[in-house]
């Protein structure tokens, strides 16, 4: 295994001769190395780099008997890194000196970089450009290397192999068609297969039809194969079988005798090709067979051709089925009948597992292997073929500790003998070509289960130096999209199940990564690296963000002084994400002296500066810095020639970019994505030829950048946003196009500012516009603030044919829209803020096009804000004639257009969601909306659906704020049953839900309208003061009734009356109803699961059938109480709360009776208790003790409160206990550290309690938080909180009469994570015992008036947070660079000092 896992040596060495041979070959390098008397030195490495490609393969396969050939190929992997680094430093050089010649001596971009000039460049004499010595030492030393290592090679009798790469096939098993005795989880998948086999399609070769299976190694293709092969339908469907097993040597010579054999049971040596297809064609002659080809590496379609000849002359309906880890392989011989086979569900992968560690289908007999067995198999994640080896090395095994020593293995440590899953993965991996080796290699810097973004990946590995040229001239991006599939192909990579944009590694996958790479990559998570790490020799490091991270995490990278890859993960952050913190030590430190990093990526941190010694990274082609809090960026970073990639995204606070960029000509991505302080550009940003990425584009008016700088990016892709057109004043610069050449680009986004609406720069937005017409392959366009009369002829014209999304936004200008009716790949469509328009008339449907449909796949159609829309004009609104716009529309949307009066168009056969808000006028139309599944009609007074027609599918239904609704119209009669959500909101005027005849009611033959609703919200309709009187809503689950003043009675078929009423009710919601004094006769439904009552100021009880009597045996499910602001009850029923009852909440129910024995149950399944302002409480009730699956307990503003249980309490499962402003509670639990559960502990506002209970505080606590207890002096010593062994949170306002924190008697636990000090009067100093808190991460200290001093042996090293808030004697002792304790405090990552102001 060490022998393939090191072959990553063999593709390092041989790219680095690439390298070279590139280097060398290229006439300005050569120049260069001639002058500097280099080339000679060069071209010996050459010579000896030549042979020791020669004998790389006899190595390999020689250093797994010889630790000598393994320590080589260890050396000389790091030469050839060494090597590389030198080149691309030598080749540095050479540029900067060209750049410099190229320039002129007086020109700004040669003093600029003569100024940034970096560090290493120092030695460097300007008068006679006389080459460093300090390089040239490194050449000497490294040729001495080369010359060693080639000793070496003859010393290790290392043979030279001339004759081309030998194929080295690892022997394995051959497969056969015997299914084994019990498969798990395949049962599906095996009809999938079956039913492709039995279809008498015949995609595939000739009248043949080939499936194939496609999944990653070891996921179980060949046993679905032989399931699939042994099942009765295909015995009894082929006259003839044949199963053959292929592997990585494709030979048609070889197959074909296999296949004869098969069939006639007799051997067949002959090698003649036409004699074995002659015979295998008359054995499948007129006969129905299933041929098996399993465990297929062929990617040659010609091999594959020539292989089926003979199969044309079997039956119709004969099948080929291939199995095969290569999806290019699939495409080649089944291009239309893949299938792609996923990894087990735990349980089956569960099942399998313990078949062959127990002989069994699970753990019975054996539970204390189960937790091990159990983590075993997530390791597996899903791979049979895992599950099958872990289970076969447990056999034999019944020690809990060879469980979990097997548990906690990588799978590279496992025993060899019976270890077949690395082998397989291997297998994979050995048949990689050297280029994509490193490229998946280098993926090991991902942990398991993180999802990548392809294109930020293949940036990294373009920065990485991984992707080569090619004969055909591509771009790098496209080489390396190249690269990403063909990984992807192979199953090493997998689409994400959850964003399909994003990738991701199965985690055996993963480990075969960082097995492959274990020596150069390293992925830390916060723990230390092990043992015998050789770190000098480490190229990439990557690790997860902390939200603080301190300098002691990274001091491991002074000794990775070859590192090239430092990069925080996640790459990708959400929008919203919390921003983590970075010791200022590590970027003015640490990163400046990493001399070869090529990517840096520090994404996600607050840092709002660079070190000017950024510019001293010379290799550097990577840098992200998108979501910090970065100002502004070094002109130092103008030296950074070989940048390729800058990525800003997200950087709020960048105001400027320097104009030192203009040195960058390797940059390809810009991404200024979400920069909004950003307002300017840099001048001369078009001489960065090769930007292949430039999200956003600043036209300037009087300096700067101009509109045409963007003629000479010709290789522009992805989106662009262009902003300030408004700016463009000289009308000749709008001449010429700029954008029409550019192919690659997706996306146009257009900007002026709002100055634009001004008539003088309305008249000059035209040609400003014309001049900005993209791409014919355009695909999305956003126009925002243009200050024209009219949009230029090519907005809708047909060069715009492959435009899918269109937004126009406040345009208020503009008069009328394009003709955007006729084009024909036109998905999505945003107007937006267009004041001019009043009508849309034919010309916005392409009138010119009478014989085509207007918006033939447009599925999605916005309009808002349109204050003066009036009208829109259908083209076939004649009544003979069929309609015929919008056939593909899904979702129609209509906000604010107050004067539109038109009717929607009849006929929107695919409309799935229809949106009607802040219309007044629009009136109701004769509509047929078939697939219509969500509707919501607001602010439409006229847009009562009264005609609607074909409502066969609405599911849901909105009317809100529609002041004329009565009831709701008798349209509603023709629903067939499928609406399941109706909301009701702020309809005034509505009476009665439903209106027969002269009267409002429901008659029981209506019933079927609503026979599938299983959710009723009626809110703010004032005017509505009773429901029907009988039972509707057969299938209702939840019911929100809010805000009625004048509802008196709720309907009466939501309580169960008898054993008729067949009421549904899970979730049951009254709030806001003042003059509801009762609930109906009857008990409530045995199905009712939530139960809220709140702000019902006139309810008097409570409903019958809410409590449960002892010798009460009907079924209760209730399990969510929640009574809030109901003053005038003053009792629960009779009975007691339900035992099926969890949550209880009781807020500001100043007469209702306290909890009592009385009411709460025995053995209750109560879990959480929340009791808020409730001022009958005096004592909690004993019975508190018989809530045993209790987790939380919360008592705030209960002022009478004075005592809990006088027993022990006892609450084996109490999380957390939070008692808050209860002012006359005298002491906490008794023996309250018997509450071994309790996690979080909470006690605020509780003057009268003077100290913690004898014997401590619960021994596991995580958080203990107490604030403003104002009696509570004894000392912190006192408390014992040593004894908490697990707290991490300590949180102390007020309270304790200290002058030193912690004083010299109190131990905190060392556990500590954070600390919060406030209110301490007499506080003076923080002392020397927080250094014996080596877990600490934060410290915040809050309105302590005589705070004056900090230790001065420090803080500790882990501290990653200090906040000084409101302590005016320390603020300026902590003041940044100046203060006194500034050294102490300044490698701290969060350092915030604030006054009372706010201010720092």
């Amino acid at each position: 295994m060490e022998a393939i896992a090191s072959s990553l040596v063999e593709a390092v060495v041989s790219e680095m001769f690439h390298y070279l041979s590139d280097h060398v070959s290229s006439a300005h390098f050569n120049k260069f190395a001639r002058k500097e008397k280099i080339l000679s030195e060069l071209k010996k490495w050459e010579n000896l780099l030549l042979k020791i490609n020669a004998c790389l393969e006899d190595a390999e396969e020689k250093q797994s008997t010889s630790g000598f050939v393994k320590l080589w190929l260890r050396d000389l992997r790091d030469i050839a890194y060494d090597a590389e680094d030198i080149i691309d430093e030598l080749a540095y050089e050479a540029r900067r000196r060209q750049m410099k010649e190229d320039a002129g001596p007086s020109s700004s971009t040669h003093k600029m970089m003569r100024k940034y000039m970096p560090a290493c460049c120092v030695n460097f004499n300007p008068s006679t450009l006389k080459f460093s010595t300090k390089v040239e030492s490194k050449i000497k030393k490294l040729t001495a290397r080369l010359e060693a290592a080639v000793a070496l090679k003859n010393d290790l009798s290392l043979v030279e192999n001339d004759r081309g790469r030998r194929e080295r096939v690892t022997e394995r098993l051959r497969t056969s068609s015997l299914v084994e005795s019990r498969v798990y989880g395949r049962e599906k998948d095996k009809e999938v297969i079956l039913d492709i086999l039995m279809n008498d399609g015949d995609e595939g070769f000739g009248d043949i039809g080939v499936a194939c299976i496609w999944g990653m190694p070891g996921v179980g293709k060949t046993t679905l194969a032989q399931l699939v092969y042994n099942d009765i339908k295909v015995e009894s469907s082929f006259d003839l079988k044949i199963w053959v097993c292929v592997s990585e040597e494709f030979d048609v010579i070889r197959l074909t005798a296999i296949m004869l054999e098969a069939i006639t049971s007799a051997s067949w040596n002959s090698k003649d090709l036409n004699l074995l297809q002659v015979s295998l064609k008359e054995k499948l002659s007129g006969k129905k067979f299933l041929l098996v080809l399993d465990d297929v590496w062929n990617e040659n379609y010609e091999q594959w051709e020539a292989l089926c000849k003979p199969f044309i002359a079997g039956a119709a309906g004969s099948k080929i089925l291939v199995t095969t880890r290569n999806v290019d392989t699939a495409s080649i011989m089944a291009p239309c009948g893949t299938y792609h086979l996923r990894e087990l569900a735990d349980k089956d992968c569960l099942s399998l597992f313990t078949r062959h560690a127990l002989g069994g289908s699970d753990f019975e007999g054996h539970p204390n292997l189960k937790p091990f067995g159990e983590e075993i198999v997530k390791k597996c994640s899903g791979l049979p073929l895992a599950a099958k080896t872990l289970g076969g090395l447990l056999r034999t095994k019944r020690n809990p500790d060879e469980w979990e020593d097997i548990m906690n293995s990588k799978i590279w440590d496992l025993p060899e003998k019976g270890n077949s899953i690395l082998p397989a993965l291997l297998l994979s991996y050995h048949h990689l070509p050297s280029h994509l080796k490193r490229c998946f290699s280098y993926c090991a810097i991902f942990p398991k289960d993180y999802e990548f973004d392809k294109e930020e990946l293949i940036r990294l590995w373009k920065a990485e130096g991984f992707l080569h040229h090619t004969k055909r001239k591509k771009q790098m991006e496209d080489i390396g999209i190249e690269y990403f599939r063909d990984l992807w192909s192979r199953s090493f990579f997998q689409q994400s199940t959850i964003n399909k944009n994003r990738y991701a590694m199965h985690d055996l996958i993963n480990d075969l990564a960082q097995f492959v790479s274990k020596e150069i990559c390293f992925f830390n998570n916060g723990d230390k690296l092990n043992d015998g790490v050789k770190l000098e020799s480490s190229r990439h490091f990557s690790f997860l963000r902390h939200q603080y991270d301190v300098s002691k995490r990274f001091e491991m990278l002074s000794q990775m002084t070859s590192l090239r890859t430092l990069v925080a993960l996640p790459i990708h952050m959400l929008p919203m994400a919390a921003s983590s913190f970075l010791s200022n030590t590590v970027l003015q430190q640490f990163v400046p002296k990493l001399g070869c990093l090529r990517v840096l990526s520090l994404n996600g941190y607050c840092i709002d500066e660079l070190p000017h010694r950024i510019g001293d990274l010379i290799h550097l082609r990577y840098l992200n810095l998108s979501r910090t809090s970065i100002k502004s960026l070094p002109e130092s970073v103008g030296s950074l020639l070989n940048l390729q990639t800058l990525i800003l995204h997200g950087c709020k606070n960048l105001t400027k970019l320097p104009q030192a960029i203009e040195n960058l000509i390797d940059l390809c991505v810009l991404d200024l994505t979400d920069t909004h302080s950003l307002k300017e550009m840099p001048m001369q940003i078009g001489n960065l030829k090769n930007l292949k990425v430039l999200s956003k584009f600043i036209v300037q008016r009087d300096s700067g950048s101009g509109i045409k700088e963007l003629k000479g990016l010709s290789h522009l892709r992805k989106e662009i946003s262009i902003i300030g057109l408004e700016n463009v004043v000289d009308t000749g610069e709008a001449r010429d196009y700029v954008l029409k050449d550019k192919k690659k680009l997706e996306g146009l986004d257009l900007q002026w500012g709002h100055e634009s609406f001004d008539h003088r720069d309305g008249e000059n937005g035209l040609p400003v516009f014309n001049m900005l017409q993209p791409h014919q392959d355009i695909n999305k366009v956003r126009v925002a603030c243009y200050g024209g009369t009219k949009f230029p002829s090519w907005l809708g014209g047909s060069s715009m044919a492959n435009i899918a999304d269109i937004n126009l936004s406040n345009c208020r200008n503009v008069m009328s829209l394009p003709a955007l009716g006729r084009l024909p790949s036109l998905k999505k469509l945003s107007i937006t803020g267009m004041n001019g328009v009043k009508r849309l008339d034919f010309e916005f449907f392409g009138d010119n096009l009478p014989s085509s449909k207007p918006f033939p796949v447009l599925e999605v159609l916005q309009f808002q804000n349109m204050s003066n829309w009036e009208y829109w004009c259908y083209p076939n609104n004649r009544p003979d004639e069929e309609d015929r716009e919008f056939p593909n529309l899904r979702e129609l949307m209509i906000h604010n257009c107050p004067k539109l009066y038109q009717k929607l168009p009849r006929y929107l056969p695919s409309l799935v969601k229809l949106n009607i808000k802040g219309c007044p006028n629009m009136a109701y139309s004769v509509m047929s909306l078939p697939s219509l599944l969500d509707l919501s009609i607001e602010d439409c007074n006229k847009m009562v659906p009264r005609s609607m027609v074909d409502l066969t599918s609405l599911t849901t239904l909105r009317i809100k704020r529609v002041p004329d609704l009565t009831c709701l119209p008798n349209v509603f009669e023709q629903f067939p049953g499928a609406l399941k959500h109706l909301i009701l909101s702020n309809c005034i005027g509505l009476t009665a839900l439903w209106q027969k005849g002269n009267e409002l009611e429901l008659e029981p033959n209506e019933l079927h309208c609503l026979a599938s609703l299983e959710h009723l919200r009626i809110e703010s309709c004032s005017e509505l003061v009773s429901f029907p009187e009988i039972g509707f809503c057969p299938k209702l689950k939840r019911l929100q009734l809010r805000d009625f003043p004048r509802l008196k009675n709720l309907p009466c078929w939501i309580m169960k009356q008898g054993e008729l009423t067949d009421c549904l009710i899970e979730d049951l919601e009254i709030e806001e109803c003042p003059s509801l004094t009762s609930f109906p006769r009857g008990r409530l439904p045995s199905t009712l699961k939530r139960l809220k009552i709140q702000d019902c100021i006139c309810l008097c009880s409570l409903p019958d059938g809410l409590m449960q009597a002892d010798n009460n045996k009907n079924t209760f499910c209730l399990e969510n109480l929640e009574i809030i602001s109901c003053p005038s009850l003053v009792r629960f029923p009779h009975g007691r709360l339900p035992t099926s009852l969890k949550m209880l909440k009781i807020w500001e129910c100043l007469q209702l009776e306290p909890l009592s024995d009385r009411i709460l149950p025995n053995n209750a399944s109560l879990e959480y208790i929340d009791i808020w302002n409730c001022p009958t409480l005096i004592n909690l009730p004993d019975s508190l003790n018989n809530l045993k699956c209790l987790m939380e307990l919360i008592i705030s503003n209960c002022q009478y409160l004075k005592y809990f249980p006088e027993i022990d309490l006892f609450l084996p499962n109490l999380r957390t206990l939070n008692i808050s402003n209860c002012a006359n509670l005298k002491s906490l639990p008794h023996q309250i550290l018997n509450l071994t559960s309790l996690l979080y502990l909470t006690i605020c506002d509780c003057p009268c309690i003077v100290s913690f209970p004898k014997g401590g505080l619960p021994p596991n606590l995580l958080s203990l938080e107490i604030w403003d207890c104002e009696q509570l002096k004894e000392p912190i010593s006192n408390w014992n909180l040593h004894t908490s062994t697990s707290l991490k949170d300590l949180s102390i306002v007020g309270g304790p009469d200290l002058v030193s924190f912690p004083d010299e008697k109190c131990l905190l636990p060392t556990t500590l994570v954070s600390i919060y000090i406030a209110k301490l009067n007499n506080l003076e100093s923080l002392s020397i015992g927080l250094l014996n808190l080596p877990s600490l991460e934060e410290l915040e200290v809050v309105d302590c008036p005589k705070l004056r001093s900090l230790p001065r042996e420090g803080l500790p090293t882990t501290l990653g947070r200090l906040c000084i808030s409101n302590c005016s004697l320390l603020k300026d002792q902590c003041s940044r660079e100046k203060g006194e304790y500034w050294p102490l405090i300044a490698s701290i990552p969060c350092v915030e000092i604030q006054s009372t102001d706010g201010s720092e």
